[in-house]
């Protein structure tokens, strides 16, 4: 894109030495495609940022919703959206309670296709490197408020 506007503005200088008027009528069509294309993607963004705001997304340590010792952390999420989200992409990060720092970051996938309207649990394991250091020598998972960021997300047909 940069390229492009370098290219105009390169073209519009030399036509404003050889032939001012034509300058001014090549300078007008590159503002109007240049705002109509502005106009498109930042709509285009809008769309985007709403499906993915429509999917909520929780966590917690939850052992009745996770039995497994090996995957203790409860992800829930919900589909807000009109379509189906066939994957999905975000972030897992605790602060120790009363705490504001992150003492906890990981990055996760999830291929489950939820249903529009539809709820998913999944249960994921703790990641030892995932502790800012030094890393605790006892976890203890209810000592941290857990969020979700989702950051990318691919929907179904």
């Amino acid at each position: 894109m940069a390229w492009a506007a370098a290219a105009a503005i390169a073209v519009v200088l030399l036509l404003y030495r050889l032939n001012r008027r034509a300058a001014f009528a090549v300078l007008a069509a590159a503002l109007v495609v240049g705002g109509v294309l502005w106009l498109v993607t930042e709509r285009e963004e809008r769309q985007r940022s709403a499906l993915k705001e429509a999917i909520t997304a929780r966590a917690a340590a939850d052992a009745s919703a996770c039995p497994d010792p090996g995957r203790p952390m409860m992800v829930k999420f919900h589909n807000g959206n009109d379509r189906p989200v066939a994957r999905m992409s975000f972030g897992l990060t605790a602060r120790l309670k009363g705490h504001s720092t992150i003492s906890y970051r990981a990055f996760l996938r999830s291929d489950r296709v939820i249903e529009p309207g539809g709820t998913a649990v999944l249960c994921y394991g703790i990641l030892p490197h995932g502790f800012v250091p030094p890393r605790p020598a006892v976890i203890d998972l209810s000592a941290y408020e857990w969020s979700v960021q989702i950051s990318l997300v691919g929907f179904g047909d």
